[in-house]
């Protein structure tokens, strides 16, 4: 009897929401009084009159609080209740990244497998977050690092933690790297020529090369674009027609560089690289040979091509565009075809 009622009452408000000209949802987790989970699901509405209304969609319990589950009793939801999702354009929470998605961690999490398949890569942030390490566990090797970056009249500096899926922490390490490679570089070596610390050789004589010396220019080129895209999607005001605009921009950016090949674009970090690298007063002190490892790069690396590499990022990035953003269960067609 309760649930004939509940549809003659519920009848006329699904038909109002489908004639709407815009609708989006607040979804919400709670737990009732035996401390089972449920999931709170309202929909607003705006009429031809501009008016918005509020209405109770469901109340649906949940096994648990992943994502996935989330996703699936929203989905079931809506195909249930036959709303229209060509009209759906928000979705509003209470934050949490199980109920957003995190397109920034998504972001964060396909650059890293993007990378992945370059097997110099992997060593490389695993030598990037030794050095954040190697400098954060010893105040004496912190005060080397200081005296060597105020030597150099660079800024004053801490190297950055480097977290695979936090917001694209490497920018922020890369950053500082780039701006103050000399000052680590010197601080390395003191401790390894003066104290004869054997962690301090090891990454010297890791980082003291074109390999790694280019990896950190091509980075901080490279990276810059990333982090603007992953701001947006950190937005607490999240502007969809913004996204719809920076996401093939950044994939663009990123082609141009890729494309730029051995001639980097003018003002990159990569046009000076060479230049840096020959500077006495700069990186040139460290007697870094480029043109020796020139030759190398590309052997030994026989894992994928480039064009294989690109590809794969491309289809990661891409799934941003589903992206679950506003969701990954509605097919929205807020964006265009590739």
């Amino acid at each position: 009897m309760l649930e004939v009622l509940a549809e003659v009452i519920e009848e006329p408000i699904l038909t109002k929401i489908k004639s709407s000209q815009g609708i989006s949802l607040e979804v919400d987790e709670t737990t009732d009084v035996s401390v089972g989970r449920q999931l709170d699901l309202h929909v607003r509405s705006i009429d031809k009159e501009g008016l918005v209304f509020n209405h109770f969609l469901d109340l649906v319990s949940i096994a648990d609080g992943k994502a996935d589950t989330i996703v699936a009793a929203v989905k079931n939801v809506i195909l249930k209740k036959g709303l229209p999702t060509e009209k759906l354009y928000g979705l509003g929470t209470d934050g949490a990244a199980v109920m957003t998605a995190c397109a920034a961690h998504r972001l964060a999490l396909a650059c890293k497998d993007s990378s992945n398949d370059v097997r110099y890569m992997a060593t490389f942030r695993d030598h990037l977050q030794e050095l954040h390490l190697y400098f954060r566990n010893s105040a004496n090797r912190t005060a080397t690092l200081k005296a060597a970056s105020a030597t150099l009249g660079v800024s004053d500096l801490k190297i950055k933690e480097v977290k695979d899926t936090r917001w694209l922490s490497q920018h922020k390490a890369i950053e500082t790297l780039q701006r103050n490679l000399c000052a680590v570089l010197g601080a390395l070596a003191e401790e390894a020529e003066v104290r004869r610390c054997p962690g301090a050789k090891g990454l010297y004589t890791f980082c003291a090369t074109y390999r790694f010396v280019a990896a950190v220019y091509l980075q901080a080129d490279v990276l810059p674009h990333l982090a603007c895209l992953s701001k947006v999607f950190q937005k607490a005001h999240v502007n969809f027609l913004h996204i719809k605009e920076q996401v093939p921009v950044t994939i663009q950016t990123l082609r141009s560089i890729k494309e730029a090949g051995l001639t980097p674009l003018p003002g990159s970090f990569l046009s000076r690289l060479h230049q840096d690298l020959d500077d006495p007063q700069g990186l040139g002190a460290f007697n870094i040979q480029h043109e020796e490892e020139r030759k190398r790069r590309g052997r030994d690396v026989h894992e994928v091509s480039r064009e294989e590499l690109w590809a794969r990022f491309q289809q990661e990035v891409n799934a941003l565009k589903l992206i679950h953003f506003p969701f990954p269960l509605l097919n929205c067609p807020l964006w265009p075809g590739p």
